[in-house]
């Protein structure tokens, strides 16, 4: 099988500006591997801020220029690399014609070009090489969970099995809204069917993370969910993507990143595995789906008492029916049990991964908590 190490050779990072991406560089770099970290634009803010914290780390060269819109771009970054791991991904809250410079400013088209045809430029740059041996790719929960939950007995457990496309019609699947889901499981058989077409040169792996919250590493990596986290302990609000109370599940970025390199390394063939080359990161340290309004805000409680906390909007009524300001608790259960079984992946408790989102915004200075009267 085509597993690669630290002897193997170089491996190159993809989107490594973001959280998940700066988090796989430093997990790679402290492993010993030596690492090239692609980075689209190393002058923009969030470019300089993630080289400054980057070139810090162990065995890290910088590699600049690389956009998912680009096609070669990659070329320079993966030329005799053992193992690639594709992290980048256009974004929500990135597709706003501003961060994406070459993408059409229309978000749910960039968020679906940016999966198919950045991750078709990564393919044709791996396929370009003859060193790379294994991508390990980053897809999503989205990718997984979908529309036929509400058909669910209580207590089903997602697994590698589901995708999110099961089940909907195909009208409804190519809206606008579908466009993140979409392109991650559009991503998905893309580069498993690159994989097998290559003739045994490399293979595909993909992970499918849930809510990825930890500890921040520079203020770029400040978004999504862990910035709401941080929001509630600075006494506000979240504002993305939704003001109303939600349901979290949560991954820490630390062991999902961790359960990438163990895929990387793992002397298998993942495609013959139950569910196919992928792995369900998910569950929330055990704990599945936590209450923003409570359950995370009772965990930022426990361990900062003097902070004055946010809360989010209640949610409003639907219709003529009565409201009790939460969100229907959810039925399905997630869980990583083939990631932790195959791999030897670990998951820490929930706790810890909230704990260090708070104390690390702190020390950086993303947050200032204020003292409750």
């Amino acid at each position: 099988m085509p597993a690669i190490n630290q002897t193997s050779g170089p491996v190159a990072v993809t989107g490594c500006s973001g959280f998940t991406g700066g988090h796989m560089v430093r997990e790679l770099a402290i492993q010993g591997y030596q690492v090239r970290a692609c980075i689209r634009d190393a002058n923009s803010w969030r470019g300089k801020d993630a080289v400054q914290y980057l070139m810090n780390l162990p065995n890290v060269e910088i590699v600049a220029g690389c956009d998912l819109f680009i096609e070669g771009s990659y070329d320079q970054a993966f030329d005799g690399c053992a193992g690639v791991f594709h992290v980048a991904a256009v974004l929500g809250n990135s597709a706003d014609g501003k961060s994406q410079p070459l993408g059409s400013g229309d978000v749910s088209q960039d968020i679906y070009n940016g999966g198919i045809r950045g991750t078709q430029n990564i393919v044709d740059a791996i396929n370009r090489t003859t060193s790379v041996r294994r991508l390990v790719y980053t897809s999503s929960m989205a990718a997984v969970a979908g529309a036929k939950r509400e058909a669910l007995p209580a207590g089903y457990e997602w697994t590698e099995k589901d995708w999110s496309s099961d089940g909907v019609e195909a009208e409804q699947w190519l809206k606008p809204r579908n466009a993140y889901a979409r392109s991650k499981v559009d991503t998905e058989q893309l580069i498993n069917r690159a994989g097998a077409a290559s003739d045994g040169q490399w293979d595909a792996v993909t992970m499918c993370p849930a809510m990825i919250c930890g500890p921040v590493l520079f203020k770029a990596q400040v978004g999504q969910w862990i910035e709401q986290i941080g929001r509630m302990a600075n006494n506000q609000g979240p504002n993305w993507p939704s003001p109303y109370d939600m349901y979290y599940n949560i991954i820490d970025v630390r062991d999902l990143v961790k359960a990438h390199r163990l895929a990387a390394e793992a002397e298998i063939d993942h495609a013959t595995t139950d569910g196919g080359a992928r792995y369900v990161m998910h569950g929330s340290g055990g704990r599945s789906a936590l209450l923003f309004s409570e359950e995370v805000r009772g965990i930022i409680r426990d361990y900062f008492p003097a902070f004055a906390l946010g809360l989010p909007q209640a949610v409003p009524s639907s219709g003529d029916e009565p409201s009790s300001g939460k969100p229907p608790k959810p039925t399905v259960v997630n869980d990583c049990k083939k990631a932790k079984s195959v791999l030897g992946a670990t998951i820490r408790p929930v706790d810890d991964t909230i704990r260090a989102v708070v104390e690390t915004s702190i020390e950086l200075g993303v947050i200032e908590p204020t003292l409750a009267s």
